[in-house]
């Protein structure tokens, strides 16, 4: 993507913005049993703010577009990200709102088991965002979670001229193939984790990439967890690894390398090139505890590319 454009922002997302609240645990809680832990951290959360907030990392000038309530949490979120450069401006504010938040079981190999608390105020309705506040931005992120709410907003903002980004989770595609593949119909950038590669394509990556190419998306990443990601277009594949390091947390590594690829994409650099600014800023975020831990840190995404392994990856058959 190397077109200039006097869009105010590089990537806008428009979803979700929480509060985590992190608990160690000397093992994660199963069905009918119970974890006592202790409280380390509360930290920002919520998959389109962590997007929004990697995409500025990757030098990206990024916004969001949220809900949520006028209590301290709400203000917390949103400060949180004003904080590191994210463009917040646009956010819906509820009045006598709470703002969802989820608690995070950390055990001591830094996996982790989340629990969404979803209040009645996550994500803006489809009428709070104007066809006005599409076109501030040359990318567009809808969250995925509810796959009609992101087929109007993408179809939107692709004819107000923005390309569309989206981040497919396994809850959200379970059972509702046609209505995944229209939503990579109407995207440009098209991400999936190894649960949503498992649900449609019967944990193939390969196979998922060529039916979301197929559907109409330019780029498919796949996302393996240490394992690094591929990415796919009908012209190239690749796929990058980040360096062996201790895990802490994996809250948002998915989001963070989302984000990165999405910023560095619209930016202009090339498909291997964004994916291994992604795999480099998830490679920090599972570092340490919080999914924006990373950005107070003071490592610059220069330097973490160094470490980032990139090699051309085997081409699914059936891209053409």
């Amino acid at each position: 993507m190397t077109a200039t454009n006097p869009r105010p922002l590089d990537v806008l997302a428009v979803g979700d913005a929480s509060v985590d609240y992190f608990v160690r645990v000397p093992h994660i809680a199963t069905a009918d049993g119970k974890a006592i832990g202790r409280l380390l951290s509360i930290q920002g959360g919520g998959m389109s703010a962590n997007l929004a907030a990697a995409a500025r990392f990757a030098g990206a000038r990024s916004g969001l577009v949220t809900a949520v309530g006028s209590d301290e949490p709400g203000r917390q979120a949103l400060d949180r990200l004003a904080a590191h450069g994210v463009d917040v401006s646009a956010s819906v504010t509820v009045a006598g709102g709470h703002t969802w938040f989820c608690v995070v079981q950390l055990d001591d190999t830094g996996e982790k088991s989340l629990v969404g608390a979803v209040t009645e105020v996550k994500i803006p309705a489809t009428g709070q965002v104007s066809d006005d506040l599409l076109r501030t931005a040359r990318v567009v992120a809808p969250l995925a979670d509810d796959l009609d709410w992101a087929i109007d907003l993408a179809t939107r903002a692709r004819a107000n001229g923005a390309a569309v980004a989206v981040d497919l989770e396994p809850d959200a595609v379970t059972g509702r193939l046609d209505r995944t593949l229209d939503l990579a119909h109407a995207s440009d950038l098209v991400f999936c984790n190894q649960g949503a590669v498992e649900v449609l394509a019967g944990g193939d990556p390969g196979r998922c990439a060529e039916l979301l190419i197929s559907a109409g998306a330019s780029v498919v990443v796949v996302t393996g967890g240490r394992n690094g990601a591929a990415c796919h277009s009908r012209e190239e594949s690749w796929h990058a690894r980040g360096p062996e390091a201790e895990v802490v947390d994996t809250t948002g590594a998915g989001d963070a390398l989302a984000g990165a690829f999405t910023g560095s994409w619209i930016l202009g650099r090339s498909l291997a090139g964004s994916l291994r600014a992604g795999v480099a800023t998830a490679s920090l975020c599972v570092g340490r505890l919080g999914s924006r831990a990373y950005l107070d840190a003071g490592t610059g995404l220069e330097t973490s590319l160094r470490n980032v392994t990139l090699d051309a990856a085997p081409r699914p058959q059936g891209i053409r």
